[in-house]
């Protein structure tokens, strides 16, 4: 059993140790690291979409991609993150979402969205990008783009569901599309819990679909916090316990130990774990096994009220689940 004094890695590669590497170049303003993982990556859409997303995280606040697109002809690697890094630096704006400096920047990450898909049509990460960036056309007062506004499926809000399906049709498990989805949703101000509600049910057996209620209780948690209303029973109720049960039953035991290896699911993995101990239905021990010490920012920071202490309460929570585990064998 691990121990309590078990250091946590809570870096955005977690598990991924190629990425590691990139990074050390990225500080340097190079992208020859960034050049050959993605190369290595391949087809694998789920770990493209991963590692580019993590990689823009870094390269945004670098000049690396920006030489890369400017020093060497085109490529679909170089063209992908461009978007993606184009994508990052508009979130990174510190000015409000209408803000015509905040348009033009998202316009500019579009049109080296399409650029980017043009190069190669299979892949669905600049798909992904376009659908984050719908969210700076969440204002139903001043729709800007029709694809960002239609009918959803059953009687669901509009919203950006062409770009949706667009990735889903490529990648029907992609994580970070449906996160997107639902963030539409957050910036619109309703329907998040509804959209959320509808993929879990039209969800099969071993589909990461089962994760996106939790997500979506997730971020009303979080904003309850922020108003500060009282959350003491918020992931006791029958509400948040049933959902924790599907993922936790219907996802997550599902998978074979190199899935649950994947970093590509460590962030899945640490809400569902919060959850399941927070909620108290138990049978998170499995979940703290995959996770080994690779802790993500969200949920233990993010919804933690005292960000200095989410390591003990991590820690707590992981081995009061792996002693739950030992004494039910």
């Amino acid at each position: 059993m691990p121990t309590r004094d078990m250091p946590l890695i809570d870096h955005a590669a977690g598990s991924d140790a190629a990425l590691y590497p990139v990074f050390e170049d990225l500080k340097l303003d190079r992208y020859r690291e960034v050049k050959e993982v993605l190369a290595a990556t391949g087809h694998d859409w789920q770990l493209r979409t991963f590692r580019s997303q993590v990689i823009a995280l870094y390269a945004a606040h670098t000049a690396a991609i920006d030489y890369w697109y400017q020093e060497e002809p085109p490529t679909a690697d170089s063209l992908l993150m461009w978007a993606r890094v184009l994508t990052q630096r508009t979130f990174a704006l510190q000015v409000p979402m209408s803000d015509p400096v905040v348009l033009k920047a998202a316009e500019q990450a579009r049109r080296a969205c399409h650029a980017a898909i043009h190069a190669f049509p299979k892949c669905p990460a600049a798909r992904v990008c376009l659908l984050a960036l719908a969210q700076f056309d969440a204002d139903p007062r001043y729709k800007q783009n029709q694809e960002h506004w239609v009918p959803g499926p059953g009687g669901l809000p509009e919203g950006p569901w062409p770009l949706y399906w667009a990735v889903r049709q490529r990648d029907p498990e992609n994580r970070e599309a449906y996160q997107r989805l639902l963030q539409f949703f957050y910036a619109r101000g309703a329907g998040a819990h509804n959209v959320a509600q509808w993929l879990a049910t039209s969800a099969g057996e071993c589909s990461n679909l089962h994760m996106v209620p939790l997500y979506a209780l997730a971020e009303d948690f979080r904003q309850r916090r922020i108003r500060g209303a009282s959350d003491f029973t918020y992931w006791t109720t029958q509400h948040a316990q049933r959902y924790a049960v599907m993922a936790r039953d219907h996802w997550f035991a599902y998978l074979d130990a190199e899935t649950r290896a994947s970093p590509v699911l460590s962030m899945d993995l640490n809400l569902l774990a919060w959850v399941i101990d927070k909620s108290g239905v138990g049978g998170a021990g499995p979940v703290f096994e995959a996770i080994g010490p690779y802790a993500t920012a969200m949920p233990w920071q993010t919804l933690n009220p005292h960000r200095s202490n989410w390591v003990d309460n991590f820690h707590k929570a992981r081995n009061y689940a792996l002693a739950e585990q030992h004494t039910s064998y």
